[in-house]
């Protein structure tokens, strides 16, 4: 009797969680773990086809892929098509490609092979999927842009690739059929644009900066800070993921999910999602079935030495934890 109780409260509690998360706090869990204590992770992708997720490495320059399973590989191996460091990711399940920013020479981008001297830059590589194989590479079209940090990135319906710039706070475009990359927008007052999600049936964007959470129309390239209804600022945010009317965001140490007002032009409550063992939490993926898969401990900031610009000793270290939880 008291086994079937507890099924039943757990099943209450699953059902709960998706239906009415504000009312309970759903319980993460361990995916994997990757026992690669050096990989410094930064950003995720979900296949919804072969249900794998994808991890990328700053330091070691690469793309983990991980089926669902648990069992990983390196879907792209280290420097591979001479990549840099890898950061935000994306799956087109239109077109079925990855893809994947690449930056070298910012601030904070340590890597295990050196890359060339030179200004900061970016790129946007593209790959097929399944195979892995590569399709195309992305650059800046102009000449005249220069010292740019490309970090996250969002895909809308029609196939426009929206991108994050953090060192001159500006959001960049590779619009659908094109072969260069532009400037989009530059929103005055907002500095280190990190985080993007699209709302994919209403035209516009979320992105996060120091200051906050900014909702940007497509149409007419207008923004605005979204205001909060507590006194807590929604910042800094890391990675940014839109779902069911709310914002998830990565706060380092925290999971929060940010609950919107309907039109989406506020920010009515927000709850911690998961703190538990978070160090420098990064980024994270919606998957099947409402699960969200996630980076629970980077070691973006823990595990380099900025002051040599090197990683830490191996051995002060952790496994790669990725957690999921059923939102």
């Amino acid at each position: 009797m008291l086994r079937l109780y507890f099924l039943a409260s757990v099943i209450s509690i699953l059902i709960s969680c998706s239906s009415n998360p504000a009312s309970t706090k759903c319980v993460p869990e361990t995916f994997v773990v990757i026992n690669e204590r050096d990989l410094i992770p930064e950003g995720t992708a979900y296949d919804p086809e072969t249900e794998q997720v994808f991890i990328s490495s700053m330091y070691k320059r690469k793309i983990i892929a991980i089926r669902k399973d648990g069992s990983y590989y390196d879907f792209i191996s280290e420097a591979e098509d001479s990549i840099w460091a890898t950061l935000g990711m994306e799956v087109d399940t239109i077109n079925h490609k990855l893809w994947v920013i690449s930056s070298k020479g910012a601030p904070g981008i340590v890597t295990r092979q050196k890359i060339e001297n030179g200004s900061w830059a970016s790129r946007l590589y593209c790959y097929n999927l399944p195979s892995g194989t590569l399709h195309n590479i992305y650059h800046v079209s102009s000449s005249t842009v220069s010292d740019y940090c490309f970090n996250d990135l969002t895909i809308s319906p029609q196939g426009d690739i929206y991108i994050t710039e953090s060192l001159s706070n500006r959001i960049f475009i590779l619009a659908a059929g094109k072969d260069s990359i532009e400037v989009f927008l530059a929103p005055q007052g907002h500095h280190f644009l990190n985080g993007i999600a699209i709302v994919p049936d209403q035209n516009f964007l979320f992105v996060s900066s120091s200051e906050g959470l900014i909702s940007v129309d497509l149409s007419t390239r207008e923004y605005t800070t979204l205001p909060y209804a507590f006194t807590t600022q929604p910042a800094p945010i890391d990675g940014l993921a839109f779902y069911h009317k709310s914002l998830l965001a990565h706060q380092s140490k925290v999971l929060t999910r940010f609950y919107l007002t309907d039109p989406l032009d506020a920010i009515s409550a927000h709850t911690a999602v998961d703190s538990l063992g978070l160090n420098s939490s990064t980024t994270g993926e919606i998957g099947k079935d409402g699960w969200y898969y996630y980076i629970a401990n980077s070691q973006i900031r823990s595990g380099i030495d900025y002051t040599r610009m090197e990683i830490m000793p191996m051995d002060s270290l952790d496994p790669i934890v990725i957690k999921r939880v059923r939102i």
